[in-house]
């Protein structure tokens, strides 16, 4: 009883500190001020927050002043900057790095660009144990078919070989100014290494883009099929990739009343870079549907 007690006591008080940072999201959120405001230990304050939703204060609230922000990118006149103050952020530039972080283009490119769907929530994270953490909430999206600048590999998936044919890729695409400062860049894989031979496994790496170019050895102009897409997003190493497949296959499509189309799965890497860290990096999953 006594237990029951004391865990309805803290679940009641994470539930207001979550309420007060949704209707604060541009007030001082630190642990601070809100271990003060709900009476709990600052010393136990994050620990006891981040039981309770799975991953850091600080992780959520910036979340939080993201998602806010696509709202009201979206759908009011706001000028950029009162958006940025109005959710938190010091100031413009620092809103701007933010959210170019988290999703491969700028504010004003969002804003401007009608098409754009916007995913801040993480299906699927690793925890501090390695362990493969799981919310599912994917999202619905259409998206128009896209022309792309790509190599065509076949090899182990996550290869050295693969490696390389990035780094070529890459390297095409900035000598040839075929793309902006934050690329749009995903692979479209064709096998399943449980059934095909790894050294066999066909994949093609992309660069979206608009230009024109001249095609140069195994670097092909090519256009990648659109359309509908159950969208799964994910936080972490690419060494877990291939177990996530597994679990959307298992927990989502034998339960969705979606149906395939016949068309490979294909990963967009959104902060893809030598310098990320593995923890760090966001990927999403893009499952064919109808």
């Amino acid at each position: 009883m006594i237990q029951d007690k004391t865990k309805n006591y803290y679940q009641q008080k994470v539930t207001g500190v979550l309420q007060f940072i949704t209707n604060n999201i541009g007030g001082d959120l630190s642990v601070k001020t809100l271990s003060e405001r709900f009476g709990i230990s600052f010393f136990h304050f994050h620990r006891i927050m981040k039981a309770a939703i799975n991953e850091s204060l600080g992780a959520y609230i910036n979340r939080i002043r993201l998602e806010t922000a696509i709202k009201l990118l979206r759908y009011s006149n706001e000028p950029l900057t009162d958006i940025a103050s109005h959710i938190g952020y010091l100031d413009l530039s620092s809103f701007s790095k933010a959210f170019s972080k988290e999703f491969g283009l700028s504010p004003l490119e969002f804003r401007n660009n009608k098409a754009i769907v916007l995913n801040t929530h993480i299906d699927y994270r690793v925890s501090n144990e390695k362990k493969i953490i799981t919310n599912l909430k994917p999202k619905i999206i259409s998206i128009p078919d896209k022309k792309v600048c790509c190599i065509h590999f076949v090899g182990k998936y996550g290869s050295e070989g693969t490696n390389k044919a990035w780094d070529e890729l890459g390297d095409f695409a900035m000598k040839n100014k075929i793309v902006g400062w934050r690329p749009d860049v995903f692979a479209v894989y064709y096998d399943d290494p449980d059934i095909v031979d790894i050294d066999s496994c066909a994949t093609d790496l992309c660069i979206a883009t608009k230009k024109t170019f001249i095609e140069e050895g195994r670097i092909k102009a090519k256009t990648i099929t659109g359309g509908k897409f159950g969208v799964f997003r994910y936080k972490g190493s690419y060494d877990y990739l291939w177990e996530l497949y597994n679990s959307i296959y298992k927990e989502w499509v034998l339960f969705s009343d979606l149906k395939l189309r016949d068309l490979p799965s294909i990963e967009k890497y959104l902060n893809f870079a030598h310098n990320t860290k593995p923890d760090n990096l966001l990927t999403e999953i893009y499952i064919p549907i109808e």
